[in-house]
């Protein structure tokens, strides 16, 4: 196997990668990614699609614990002051660790919709990989959706391009 190949060829197909609808809540997302998980297969994102089955969003971990924080930790205003966020804003989750349970419990019955990301791009599934490295380096993403045509058929991760541009660079 080489660079020169197809995503084709190191796609994981949509049936095998975790995905949720835009109505489901949090607490969806974690029980697939957890399935994953149990089941050997380490994903870092679910795949959020709308009723027809298209893609809309993408859920990483990172969004999905964001989604659990109270509002007075979501704040972008916090995420946007590094120097503030040392000085003395880690001491608001002392105030969280209070009520954490009951209100991860509340926070999990939220839509997912409101914490999903955007696709930064997709590839086709007869791209070439060299592609799909180049999106993900880019984008600066660790998976990039796959459709052809319209249709989602799956996703290429940052570890199967790697794993084939490692075959390039020892096998030579």
């Amino acid at each position: 196997m080489s660079l020169s190949q197809t995503i084709r060829d190191i796609c994981v197909p949509l049936s095998e990668y975790p995905h949720v609808l835009e109505t489901a809540t949090l607490r969806d997302a974690f029980v697939v990614l957890r399935a994953g998980f149990s089941s050997g297969r380490r994903y870092r994102h679910v795949l959020v699609l709308n009723a027809d089955s298209q893609l809309v969003g993408l859920l990483g971990m990172r969004d999905i614990l964001r989604g659990l924080f109270p509002d007075y930790l979501r704040s972008q205003e916090l995420a946007h002051h590094a120097d503030g966020i040392a000085a003395g804003f880690p001491s608001l989750t002392l105030i969280w660790a209070e009520t954490c349970h009951t209100q991860c419990k509340e926070a999990a019955r939220k839509p997912v919709a409101g914490f999903m990301g955007d696709i930064p791009a997709t590839v086709g599934a007869e791209d070439p990989i060299t592609k799909a490295a180049y999106l993900l380096v880019i984008h600066d993403v660790s998976m990039l959706p796959v459709v052809e045509g319209e249709n989602l058929v799956g996703v290429v991760r940052m570890i199967d391009v790697f794993n084939q541009a490692a075959k390039a660079v020892l096998d030579a």
